[in-house]
């Protein structure tokens, strides 16, 4: 959820640094989970989130900045594509 606030205040940068910060409520394991403790092979809830930030930052919402990708850095380091996403309310 900070991420999403991030983006929608036009932050993009910070939103970023969020969803890729390394921290022990922020690891992924190579297969792309989320756990508390890496000897469990579960989708939790922290995946979902990752997902929905994601979708929101590369979809758009209503008051989005125009073009694609708006809650995406564009300063060069980033190039995302994205199709059917809908903006979110």
């Amino acid at each position: 959820m900070i991420a999403m606030t991030a983006a929608r205040l036009g932050e993009p940068e910070k939103a970023m640094d969020i969803l890729m910060k390394d921290g022990p409520g922020n690891h992924y394991s190579v297969n792309g989970q989320c756990p508390q403790r890496i000897d469990l092979s579960l989708y939790l809830p922290a995946n979902g989130a990752l997902l929905a930030a994601v979708g929101l930052m590369a979809g758009g919402w209503e008051g989005a900045p125009p073009g694609e990708a708006p809650g995406f850095p564009r300063d060069g380091k980033w190039h995302v594509r994205a199709e059917g996403f809908s903006r979110l309310p």
